[in-house]
């Protein structure tokens, strides 16, 4: 059985892999991770959450709508913290050899092309395809998962994303992955994909005004 992990990963998500599904392993939350079946890894993963609609979107780096047109399933080394407390952060402490050694997490990379830029003009324009990376995906035959992730789908919907921004050399990824995640639905209405996410959104319209006004605020 895999030892159970903690580790920090871009988007200050804290990451814990836990065993092959067969087996389980303490969540330390008092209850075991349990398996589905042998080909099965089960990540939880604890996100920043947001108070408010006002909130996430004054985080967000660039918030887009668009649709998947590819998508790829690969492995990211995480980025490990070593600081803190060892209580709450088992790689407090350790070396940089050591941190170095973390094993790497399966993601799956989605490329999104753009239809509209809601906020971040100048990071992103109309007709620009950028890349989403989110928790899980199947590699080599093993399916891995994570249990608030909702993978952005190539079938046409369209999505409005809330994204962090970790620089050129890396892809987006979504600020948390119930409440940054988005659909378009009938009369340009924006719906959350997950019940927690924000439900009072209104249209892409209306988002778009909030945003402005977040990144108005910022400004002052």
């Amino acid at each position: 059985m895999n030892a159970l992990r903690k580790l920090l990963v871009p988007g200050s998500l804290l990451l814990v892999p836990l065993a092959l599904v067969g087996c389980s392993a303490d969540t330390g939350k008092g209850e075991p991770a349990k398996a589905k079946s042998s080909d099965t890894v089960v990540y939880e993963a604890d996100y920043p959450a947001y108070d408010s609609l006002d909130d996430i979107v004054g985080t967000a780096d660039v918030i887009v709508r668009g649709t998947v047109v590819d998508s790829r399933v690969t492995e990211s080394k995480p980025e490990v913290s070593t600081e803190g407390d060892p209580l709450t952060n088992p790689q407090a402490g350790l070396s940089a050899e050591e941190a170095a050694e973390t094993d790497p997490v399966v993601i799956t990379v989605s490329t999104v092309k753009v239809s509209e830029v809601l906020s971040g003009p100048g990071k992103v324009a109309v007709g620009d395809t950028v890349e989403v990376s989110q928790l899980g995906g199947t590699l080599d035959g093993v399916a891995f998962e994570e249990q608030s992730t909702t993978t952005l789908s190539k079938d046409g919907t369209e999505y409005v994303l809330m994204l962090a921004d970790h620089g050129e050399a890396a892809p987006y990824d979504l600020l948390n992955p119930e409440q940054a995640l988005y659909t378009v639905e009938g009369e340009e209405q924006v719906e959350p994909v997950a019940e927690e996410g924000f439900d009072d959104i209104g249209t892409v319209d209306e988002l778009a005004e909030t945003a402005e006004a977040a990144e108005e605020t910022v400004r002052q």
